[in-house]
């Protein structure tokens, strides 16, 4: 069995009684004792001492679809404000800056000669107000307090103003698909960050992980296949193909469980 340091075993048993849960959903994210040990905690160690009293420190947590960023984002910052006794980091998911339901289903593009709804590309980077994400993670940089809207995968749409970014938050860890993005619009958001994290998985990992993500939030299956196939897939080639090199690389053996952390190619956590 995996020796716990005292740390970490009092950041684990602080983590169950937190009851976090996934997507404003009631489905718990699971806890792995030996992962906090070997990877969240080392991690948050290296995130903490960034902290200034002077300006707040944003992190970009980028990644395909599939490979459990949401997870990742949510644990790491509960391990950092476990680590510090106060509540100093939050985290904020890109999700919320999808364009309402309404909007997709009223605007159009053009896909292989086919006209179509954005709202049949949901999840593609079309169908996020991009420009109000960007305008949002600025005014959170330069240290103000700032409502952000929060993404609800049991309504599957944004709510505005959901979340709050308070003069506390020192750290800010924002979670996306296209946050590392090396292409228009999404390549200005290198301003704005000082820290990338990007979660690396294989096809596999990814399928997997949004076969789990969609039937947990009670997608049908031939639902659930035409969104893989015309959005999440394309979107892995996308993003693995063309996101800008970030410090630290979590490598992922599934949506869950990290195998080994690099910093610029050096084995940081393993």
């Amino acid at each position: 069995m995996f020796a716990l340091s005292r740390l970490a075993e009092k950041i684990c048993k602080k983590l169950v009684e937190a009851q976090l849960t996934l997507d404003l959903t009631d489905a718990p994210l699971e806890i792995e004792r030996d992962q906090i040990e070997r990877f969240y905690l080392p991690l948050a160690k290296a995130l903490a001492s960034r902290i200034s009293s002077a300006e707040r420190h944003l992190v970009a947590v980028a990644g395909p679809p599939g490979s459990g960023k949401s997870a990742f984002a949510l644990l790491l910052c509960a391990v950092i404000n476990i680590l510090l006794e106060e509540e100093i980091a939050i985290w904020i998911g890109l999700d919320g800056w999808h364009f309402p339901n309404a909007y997709l289903e009223s605007h159009f593009v053009e896909r292989d000669g086919k006209k179509m709804s954005l709202r049949s590309l949901k999840g593609s980077p079309e169908s996020f107000d991009a420009l109000s994400a960007l305008s949002c993670l600025q005014l959170i940089r330069q240290g103000q307090e700032v409502s952000f809207p929060l993404y609800s995968r049991a309504l599957h749409d944004p709510l505005p103003g959901a979340g709050r970014v308070l003069a506390s938050h020192r750290l800010i860890l924002v979670e996306g698909n296209f946050l590392l993005l090396d292409e228009p619009p999404w390549n200005r958001f290198q301003e704005v960050f000082h820290t990338g994290i990007f979660i690396r998985a294989s096809h596999q990992v990814c399928l997997a992980g949004l076969l789990e993500r969609h039937r947990r939030v009670g997608k049908d299956e031939a639902e659930i296949q035409r969104q893989i196939d015309r959005v999440d897939l394309p979107n892995v080639e996308r993003i693995l193909s063309a996101s800008r090199a970030s410090e630290f690389i979590v490598e992922k053996e599934d949506s869950r469980r990290i195998c080994r952390i690099t910093r610029w190619g050096e084995v940081f956590a393993a």
